[in-house]
């Protein structure tokens, strides 16, 4: 039985990929920070392996992630780096210690796991990493700027690293979802009924359990990137044809009166 650890299991997409997983057979390693939903996703989905808690914020308890995924004894097939959250706000009136938390998880967290993991892999000559993204990666958002450039980081790094194993046998790829129904946006006093950027609009995000259907099919054909849905595409597109101050402009005037 082939073994997959996911981050950030216990909602959204994460809890798609291990409902997927679990339905072909994977034995999972799940990690969250809340060890109450932790136990209810394993007593809910076969062959749980182990469930981590660790807030990937904190260098101590990542450390403790490393520490138990280092003590597993049989080789992990899959990882996916799913953990990670968006502020909302002008970059000056957000609390710093939240930006550098969030930092530390999109960025530094996913950056010494998939480190760990090309490293594990290539010992085996085989394996796949998952680096969840977003659309927001490819071009600067006012009002997101420091989530958008975390982004941009990720799909960057992946797709570099990409290049350098690629005769290791480790194929990696980085899924950019668009807005999607999750809950990971912190938009406290935010008046979400001002919005003309379709941002907060939950009509009109797209399902979970899709996103995360698209992102495996991606993986396991070795894809290096995966932007799902025509919607996402055309958008990911426009931002590259059209001139960075239209783009920048555009997104500004969206988003200033929330």
């Amino acid at each position: 039985m082939k073994t997959a650890f996911i981050t950030g299991a216990t909602s959204g997409i994460g809890l798609a990929f291990a409902k997927l997983l679990a339905k072909q057979g994977y034995s999972l390693i799940l990690h969250g920070r809340n060890q109450s939903k932790l136990d209810e996703l394993e007593k809910s989905l076969p062959n749980v392996a182990r469930t981590i808690t660790a807030d990937l914020a904190d260098n101590q308890q990542l450390d403790h992630l490393f520490t138990e995924l280092k003590s597993y004894q049989k080789t992990i097939d899959v990882a996916i780096n799913n953990a990670g959250f968006g502020l909302y706000g002008r970059q000056l009136e957000l609390s710093i210690d939240e930006v550098e938390g969030m930092l530390a998880v999109n960025i530094s967290a996913l950056t010494r796991l998939s480190h760990y993991f090309v490293s594990t892999m290539t010992e085996v000559g085989s394996g796949h990493i998952l680096n969840v993204a977003s659309t927001a990666a490819y071009q600067p958002q006012p009002y997101f700027a420091a989530y958008a450039a975390s982004k941009a980081y990720v799909a960057s790094f992946t797709e570099a690293l990409a290049v350098e194993t690629k005769n290791s046998g480790v194929k990696l790829t980085c899924l950019s979802p668009g807005r999607t129904n999750t809950g990971f946006f912190t938009f406290d006093g935010v008046d979400t009924s001002k919005d003309s950027s379709g941002t907060f609009d939950l009509k009109h995000r797209a399902d979970p359990d899709k996103i995360a259907q698209l992102g495996l099919k991606a993986m396991f054909k070795g894809q290096l990137r995966e932007i799902p849905t025509l919607e996402n595409k055309v958008y990911v597109f426009l931002n590259r044809l059209l001139p960075r101050s239209v783009i920048l402009g555009m997104y500004e005037k969206a988003m200033i009166n929330i």
